[in-house]
């Protein structure tokens, strides 16, 4: 794959990772105004997904560097999680308690297929 390839691929699936969970965020929302519930603005989610993706990034560079298969996989699974925990706190406040985890299922999905194509692209 050729680089700008490898970024245009990577751009549209944080591009549509960031809407999808923005509007499922704002149905959970929605869903709950009985309950007293946060809120979130349709431009903090793209923000908010990019601060927590820096562990991922930092995971990438270790990964350029190394080329041992079984190296990445450690790597990306640390930053992964790593990448999930920090956006939990803000889900916090955007969701009802007992929507948490459908609020941050498709966050971690997107994280998933980032560390995939850390690992997969050398």
């Amino acid at each position: 794959m050729f680089q700008s390839e490898v970024f245009a691929v990577a751009f549209a699936q944080l591009a549509a990772g960031a809407v999808i969970f923005t509007l499922n965020v704002l149905l959970l929302v929605i869903a709950s105004l009985l309950y007293r519930g946060g809120h979130i603005i349709f431009f903090q989610s793209p923000s908010l997904l990019g601060y927590c993706l820096f562990p991922l990034d930092v995971g990438a560079l270790i990964c350029m560097m190394e080329n041992n298969v079984i190296l990445k996989m450690i790597v990306v699974c640390v930053t992964l999680a790593w990448s999930s925990w920090a956006a939990y706190p803000f889900m916090s406040s955007a969701v009802n308690l007992s929507r948490k985890a459908l609020a941050l299922y498709p966050v971690f999905l997107m994280y998933v297929s980032v560390g995939f194509l850390i690992i997969a692209i050398d």
